[in-house]
């Protein structure tokens, strides 16, 4: 007599349809008759559902924690059926390693997990620089209200309760995808400006580093002559300089752009430039005052994008000791003599280069003793806003630098830090331009 066949074992992962026809009788079998369970419900529908033929096409990565087998499995059909990578973890500590190799989009992770709770995975995920913008999407078959609370206050960026609705899962894990999208679109948007901003700081350095070699070197015979520049950002708008125009005469020179930026810092070269290489055609740059009529007719503002500067300019004759100067709606110079506590200003008439085509100027002049100290400097070193909301003014500073001793060399240093020091700040309002002569 033939024996009877052996039953054949299955090795499915998972029930197939013929082993719930086995279990729950032939024929139709309707869920809402068979299956009471909503565990069963989600079994049934696992697979009795028809997968589709479409291609899909991977909408993310997933990485599912959860120590229940046939619970991840349930979710992976569910999620792999809407075109999502799904990959599994049972332990807590590794979930959080893997997530940190930033290949999946998003989690949907266990609450009750044994080796690390949803609750403490939270909080190590949000504490960490490549973790914290992952979403993360809780699961739990606790429906207590308190512990969805403590999961949201903990970053979660979502809870289902289990057992879940397949169209609740699919609609939520949609939206989370959708707000790491956006997420991941605001972090490149933001990693291109960082790196348009860098090299706007590095090419700003750069024109810093140009503008700056174009200031003189300290001199230090026959006279000693120095100089501090602080632009208030990275390009500002005054410029200065000295050279000696022949054997006998030095010229002196400072100016200031109204504005900030790179529009005056470029007029403020230029004109710098035309001063120090004495390119203005037929002028006698010995002659302050035919200087600033020269250079209003060069530099319009009408042609200068509605910028003016204003000019002053001197020159020094060693042989004589007279010193001659020109101003074009520049703060006075301040000349302090052998043993005086008192400065002279040095005033001259005169509307801001380029803001009148007709404007005249004239100059001054002045002796200056052997031991005299020149200050030449923009208005950026007294209007300054005090603590209590006063405005410092030009008297003030110049009780500042008549307070100087005498018997040492003017320290430049000293005098900018009492002026931050008034300030209250070290971050100063305006260009700050400040030449100190010491004959």
């Amino acid at each position: 007599m033939e024996s009877a066949p052996e039953p054949k074992r299955v090795t499915s992962a998972l029930p197939t349809r013929a082993h719930l026809d086995m279990a729950f009788g032939g024929g139709e079998v309707t869920r809402t008759k068979r299956l009471h369970s909503a565990v069963g419900r989600q079994l049934f529908d696992y697979v009795s559902e028809k997968p589709s033929v479409a291609p899909v096409v991977s909408k993310g990565s997933i990485l599912i924690v959860d120590h229940d087998r046939l619970s991840r499995e349930i979710l992976a059909r569910n999620l792999q059926r809407e075109g999502y990578v799904v990959e599994f973890e049972e332990n807590g500590v590794h979930a959080l390693v893997r997530l940190g190799e930033g290949k999946f989009d998003l989690a949907l992770w266990e609450v009750q997990l044994p080796s690390l709770s949803g609750l403490d995975m939270l909080n190590c995920a949000r504490q960490d620089a490549v973790l914290q913008h992952i979403p993360i999407v809780l699961l739990s078959e606790a429906k207590d209200a308190e512990l969805v609370i403590r999961c949201v206050e903990a970053g979660a960026d979502d809870y289902l309760p289990r057992p879940f609705n397949p169209a609740l899962l699919k609609a939520r894990i949609r939206a989370s995808m959708e707000r790491k999208s956006l997420r991941d679109q605001e972090q490149q948007l933001l990693a291109r400006i960082k790196a348009y901003q860098e090299r706007i700081s590095s090419e700003l350095a750069d024109a810093t580093t140009y503008l700056t070699s174009l200031l003189p070197q300290p001199l230090h015979e026959p006279f000693v002559a120095d100089w501090r520049f602080i632009p208030s950002s990275e390009l500002g708008g005054d410029c200065f300089g000295y050279h000696w125009i022949d054997e006998d005469h030095f010229a002196l020179y400072l100016l200031d752009v109204c504005g900030h930026g790179v529009g005056a810092a470029l007029l403020s070269v230029t004109a710098l430039n035309v001063l120090r290489s004495q390119a203005l055609n037929g002028v006698d740059f010995r002659n302050p005052s035919e200087v600033l009529g020269a250079a209003n007719q060069a530099f319009p503002m009408e042609r200068q994008n509605n910028r003016y500067f204003t000019l002053w300019y001197g020159v020094y004759q060693r042989s004589t000791g007279k010193l001659t100067y020109a101003s074009g709606g520049h703060p006075p110079a301040l000349l302090f003599e052998p043993g005086a506590a008192n400065a002279k200003k040095l005033v001259a008439r005169g509307m801001m280069v380029g803001a009148m085509p007709n404007s005249r100027y004239t100059s001054q002049s002045c002796e200056i003793p052997s031991g005299s100290r020149l200050f030449v400097f923009c208005d950026g070193v007294y209007e300054i806003t005090l603590p209590d909301g006063r405005t410092y003014t030009l008297d003030e500073f110049t009780g500042l630098l008549g307070k100087l001793p005498v018997d040492v060399p003017v320290d430049l240093d000293a005098i900018i830090a009492q002026i931050r020091h008034l300030r209250g700040s070290n971050e100063l309002e305006d260009d700050l331009s400040l030449i100190a002569i010491q004959f």
